[in-house]
């Protein structure tokens, strides 16, 4: 059975999913809560981003923009695990990419609450000016999400839970 709307989809079978994101990442009001969540941000960017090559749109590769921000915090870039990234097929990369492309929304309130602490889009919050600086990126992948087969929703259902659990993950860990 064909789904009306993909976005719609999305949304409702994500929204706890993106509840519980947005009170994992909560507010950072001090340099140091900002510095985590740059260090967990990185975490689940350089475990999705390999995941994310392929054809067909494309992201911005933002973990080492992020590193670049660690510097700035005077962070360690974190380990993350190195395995073999099985290939995704287009409705898993525009599931991963539903969440990828959607956190640049929030990252335009994010820029400004970076901005309220001191850092800017030249000084540890690059990667979050990346991430703001496009505000048509969004509506033009919501116009070639709603172009996805019927047959490939599902696969852009699940991977779109995939990818909101890993960020969770990446969120709930013990501080690295």
């Amino acid at each position: 059975m064909a789904i009306a709307s993909l976005r719609s989809a999305l949304k409702e079978r994500t929204a706890a999913l993106h509840h519980q994101l947005d009170q994992q990442v909560g507010e950072f009001t001090a340099q140091d809560d900002y510095a985590d969540y740059v260090t967990r941000s990185y975490l689940f960017r350089a475990t999705i981003e390999p995941r994310l090559a392929g054809d067909g749109w494309q992201s911005p590769l933002l973990a080492d923009v992020m590193a670049q921000d660690l510097a700035d915090l005077g962070r360690s870039v974190p380990k993350t695990q190195t395995s073999e990234t099985p290939r995704a097929n287009r409705g898993e990369r525009l599931g991963m990419l539903y969440v990828i492309e959607g956190s640049s929304v929030g990252a335009r309130l994010l820029l400004r609450r970076a901005k309220a602490i001191g850092f800017s889009e030249d000084f540890g919050a690059r990667h979050l000016g990346h991430q703001a600086g496009d505000t048509a990126r969004w509506p033009q992948f919501l116009f070639v999400l709603e172009q996805t087969p019927a047959a490939e929703h599902e696969d852009v259902l699940r991977a779109s839970e995939d990818a909101f659990r890993l960020a969770l993950d990446a969120y709930t860990v013990a501080a690295p």
